[in-house]
């Protein structure tokens, strides 16, 4: 079932008055979830929990509009918040209006970079950032939320921008721990904890911030509070920064897009699976950079989506994006009513909100996994992550983008060959480390894994060289078994041809077997298929082999095997 937006489920007939029900309750409990978060992740942005407030407000109706997801929790989020803010405060220079105005312009950057690859269905850029860079990135987002929030956790004095810096200075600083900061924000994290592991549908960071005020109230502890909030409603509102702001926040406006993008993707995705729907990638774009486009214009910054505030409506059993309007009518009710009482949220408490949501993404398992299936792809998880710790957000997921493109091509320049084998009872060929394998004098059957091209032409050529010299018997034929090659470039060409007249020299017959349509075309305008001539072209190995065998009738089958492993 293809993703529909709540307007297109009400035009279709498809939306159920049986649903109305569920949206509501889902509606009012991510609305719970989505108060403390919203102030959390603006105060982690650097701003006031007003800005918060106004990005949330807009991005729910148009999300429901416009979006594909019928679960997806938009939003503030931690991860494009802290890389937003890494880029703004280089050029605030200590002015928090300028500071507000830059990060409302990251904001209206993403807008319109979504939009724009939206429109020209660039929706396949979430499939750049590999599972191992996904990992790390988010555990370093995670591990850098920890550290910017030591301060208001413990009220340890501690002013570095570098999260290593953050932990050396903690530690220095130990004797600087206030007692009742502390146990407020101990106390707030574990109701958090305790109830996202028994009550996960319960609204955890809003019950344990209303336990921490009353606490607060009743024993008249000494913290320090949030403090007097404004109405906080959204307004129309044009970022008043320079053009050379503009320019200077752009390369930081397309990492926030991207990450924000492929969180949102990834995400909806995940969950649409288990409801029986599709989640359109080039729509949830567009939806993704009108909300933050929006957003910018209201005084708000740069959004994604939240896991937990996705997760919970579909375990709830919301089956629509109505259940995101029920959260922006109560969240805009709350706030004309109820500023005074989020007035005197501990700070601490809200620190403990962000200390959940980052053990929430900080993905050991995920290591595990990887490290268990790839030590390489292990490698360049740890590498993301200390370089998104040690660096900044966006500097480590380019890092990690970069080393991902080299390792893939790596893998691509020397992919896995194997010299192949007649299967003893089986019909067909099978790589010689099978027991089945029979190998036969005076016949190479060698198999590459991959495409040909510049980086691994004469890589191609050293390897069936040394297949010939492992193979035992002296070559009369070499069949190159093109299954596994699934393109070939003008260079590759070179090099084949080249490898050919080399054997054909030494009096080996060259056969090609199995070679897709669109490789043997180019062979064929290449002049490859006329060299080898066009009775050495074989749509299987058997026919090549058969071709060999009536050439050569007296070679017999031999159970050697070659002196070296062919299958690196």
């Amino acid at each position: 079932m293809t993703g529909l937006s709540l307007p297109e489920l009400v035009r279709s007939g498809e939306y159920r008055r049986s649903w109305i029900r569920p949206d509501v309750l889902a509606g009012l409990t991510v609305a719970a979830m989505l108060v403390p978060q919203a102030m959390a992740y603006a105060e982690l942005g650097g701003l006031p929990p007003s800005a918060g407030f106004r990005a949330a407000l807009v991005a729910l109706p148009i999300y429901a509009l416009l979006g594909t997801s019928r679960h997806l929790g938009v939003g503030p989020e931690p991860g494009t918040a802290i890389l937003a803010a890494a880029a703004a405060v280089q050029l605030a220079d200590g002015d928090p209006a300028r500071y507000a105005a830059l990060m409302a312009t990251i904001a209206g950057l993403v807008g319109v970079i979504a939009l724009l690859a939206g429109v020209f269905r660039f929706g396949f850029v979430a499939e750049l950032l590999s599972k191992p860079v996904l990992v790390g990135y988010i555990t370093g987002v995670g591990l850098t939320l920890l550290t910017s929030q030591l301060r208001s956790f413990t009220g340890v004095g501690i002013d570095a921008d570098n999260p290593f810096v953050r932990v050396g200075q903690f530690v220095t600083r130990l004797d600087q721990v206030d007692g009742p900061t502390l146990a407020v924000g101990v106390s707030t994290l574990l109701v958090i904890l305790v109830l996202r592991r028994h009550r996960p549908s319960w609204p955890g960071a809003l019950i344990g911030l209303a336990g921490a005020m009353v606490a607060v109230a009743a024993a008249n502890i000494d913290v320090v509070v949030v403090g007097d909030i404004d109405a906080a409603l959204p307004r129309l509102d044009v970022p008043g920064v320079a053009w050379a702001d503009v320019t200077s926040l752009l390369p930081a406006a397309v990492g926030v897009a991207l990450i924000g993008y492929t969180d949102n993707i990834l995400t909806a995705r995940s969950i649409s699976a288990g409801q029986g729907y599709e989640v359109d990638a080039n729509r949830e774009l567009l939806a993704f950079g009108a909300m933050n486009l929006a957003g910018s214009m209201s005084g708000g910054f740069p959004m994604s989506s939240s896991a937990s505030r996705s997760f919970v409506p579909a375990t709830i059993g919301s089956r629509s994006q109505a259940s995101g309007i029920v959260t922006f009518v109560a969240v805009g009710a709350f706030l004309l009513v109820g500023t005074s009482i989020l007035a005197e949220i501990p700070q601490a408490g809200l620190a403990a909100v962000i200390f959940a949501a980052a053990f929430a993404v900080i993905d050991l398992e995920g290591f595990r996994r990887i490290a268990a299936l790839s030590r390489s792809e292990a490698a360049l998880a740890v590498v993301t992550c200390l370089a998104v710790i040690g660096v900044d957000l966006l500097t480590g997921v380019l890092v990690a983008v970069g080393l991902s493109i080299l390792l893939t091509l790596g893998r691509v320049a020397r992919p896995h060959d194997a010299i192949l084998g007649e299967g003893a009872g089986l019909d067909g060929w099978i790589e010689v480390h099978d027991d089945r394998a029979r190998l036969q004098s005076g016949l190479l059957v060698y198999r590459f894994d991959g495409p040909l091209f510049f980086a691994n032409g004469e890589y191609f050529v050293e390897r069936v060289r040394a297949a010939i010299e492992a193979n035992p018997g002296e070559e009369t034929s070499v069949v190159l078994d093109m299954e596994g090659v699934g393109s070939v470039d003008t260079t590759a060409v070179d090099h084949l041809e080249n490898l050919i007249v080399e054997l054909q020299g030494g009096g080996i017959v060259v056969s090609l077997a199995r070679a897709n349509t669109k490789v043997l075309d180019l062979l064929t305008r290449a002049g490859i298929v006329r060299r080898l001539g066009s009775d050495r072209v074989f749509p299987t190995i058997n026919a090549a082999v058969q071709d060999h065998r009536r050439r050569d009738p007296g070679q017999p089958d031999s159970d050697s095997r070659p002196s070296e492993e062919r299958n690196s």
